[in-house]
């Protein structure tokens, strides 16, 4: 803390240097006021549903780095005429992950803080069989609390979809990339070689990514580096007596790869586009309609 105080003062003078002795230092103070603004915006959360707003959820189940469950929930209902989105809630899945766990843990969830499924007017969902099964799903049996609850498919999901479905061709293309993305990057004195070589190069880049099914991004960035580092992975790779020196000494095989990055990367800037705040679907399908008179032009 001193050496920062100093580097303060020294920076953005005195006045600076008396805020910055203000923050606390103590881990738990911290964690402590984080988890009181977080039961804060909680309970007026609660409030504004429990005094007679309808409201939607979206819910989905996930598996974190640690290997565990997690089932998070958000919410959107209507203040002042204006839609409020809010993270509801969080929990663990201990053991299995059906249509009836998911369900289990929401109702705990709002028996808890007094939230009558009545109000809810929708629920989105991905289209896990455990959320839209039309018998055991989680949307199935929230109907039965509220028959009149309307269901929907994640919008952005299906984008995230469609970056699945390759033609045979440019997959074979695609598998390629990967197959040496990952052959280098799992030799670290490779990647050694590749980096010094990349910096003597003055490249942009001085690594490659390696390829990750679950990392809904991870197409495009891999795509996109490989892309980039084309030259300089030829010259490496002919250095190292490498077998895959005829792929990028093959100018068809190369203008296949840059149609591959070029769509993957408008792929991925479309779907981060459609995450955040103020987004809907009305927004959604005018960046879709956008994208797709770029890509007829």
């Amino acid at each position: 803390m001193p050496a920062c105080r100093i580097m303060v003062k020294t920076m953005l003078g005195v006045e600076a240097e008396k805020e910055i002795i203000k923050i606390p230092l103590d881990d738990s103070t911290i964690s402590r006021r984080i988890i009181n603004i977080s039961e804060d915006i909680e309970e007026q959360v609660i409030e504004v549903i429990k005094s007679g707003e309808l409201f939607a959820l979206q819910v989905d189940e996930s598996t974190d780095i640690s290997g565990k469950a997690q089932l998070m929930a958000f919410i959107r209902f209507i203040v002042n005429s204006k839609i409020v989105s809010q993270f509801c809630c969080c929990k663990e899945l201990s053991g299995t992950t059906t249509g009836r766990d998911v369900f289990d843990v929401i109702n705990k969830y709002f028996k808890n803080y007094g939230i009558s499924w009545t109000f809810c007017v929708s629920i989105c969902t991905v289209g896990a069989p455990s959320m839209t099964g039309s018998i055991k799903g989680f949307i199935a049996i929230a109907k039965n609390q509220n028959p009149n609850i309307n269901t929907t498919h994640c919008f952005l999901q299906w984008e995230i979809l469609v970056a699945k479905s390759i033609v045979n061709e440019l997959k074979i293309v695609f598998d390629q990339v990967v197959k040496m993305a990952n052959f280098i990057k799992s030799r670290p004195q490779k990647i050694r070689l590749l980096s010094q070589l990349c910096e003597s190069m003055e490249s942009d880049h001085y690594t490659l990514i390696i390829y990750t099914k679950v990392r809904w991004l991870s197409k495009g960035q891999v795509l996109s580096h490989f892309y980039e580092l084309r030259e300089e992975l030829l010259v490496y790779i002919t250095m190292e007596q490498m077998e895959y020196s005829d792929y990028l000494s093959d100018e068809f095989w190369c203008s296949k790869l840059a149609y591959l990055a070029d769509i993957f990367e408008h792929l991925n800037q479309l779907n981060l586009s459609m995450q955040g705040e103020n987004q809907n679907l009305l927004i959604s399908t005018d960046k879709m309609a956008a994208l797709k008179g770029i890509l007829l032009i």
